[in-house]
């Protein structure tokens, strides 16, 4: 039976997982970017413009990259398991876990 609290409950669960998935893969992205590929002559490294305080090197800031990567990565193979099982209290226990990274990962990003 479709009721509105279902339909809310798997609309939001849906975008947070796309939002989750989004953020792995830019992470990701950015680890690519700099340690495989070495494209760094983009960024502004060193203490410029008040950047956070992994744009002191290339190599600090993939790692943050690629361990920010891993952590989502993580989090979102656990979510798509329990999305498969719908158990929706483990899904909004897991969504609350992604959340924390996330607020973790902008806390991270504010420290100079």
């Amino acid at each position: 039976m479709t009721t509105t609290k279902n339909i809310i409950f798997w609309t939001g669960t849906t975008l947070a997982t796309v939002f989750f998935g989004l953020l792995t893969f830019m992470s990701l992205y950015e680890w690519w970017t700099v340690k495989i590929k070495n494209q760094t002559d983009n960024y502004p490294w060193g203490p410029i413009n008040e950047n956070p305080w992994y744009y002191d090197t290339p190599k600090l800031y993939s790692s943050v990259m690629l361990t920010e990567g891993i952590l989502f990565a993580i989090a979102l193979t656990v979510l798509a398991r329990q999305l498969l099982k719908k158990d929706k209290t483990k899904i909004f226990y897991t969504l609350l876990a992604c959340f924390g990274l996330f607020i973790a990962m902008l806390v991270n990003g504010q420290i100079r």
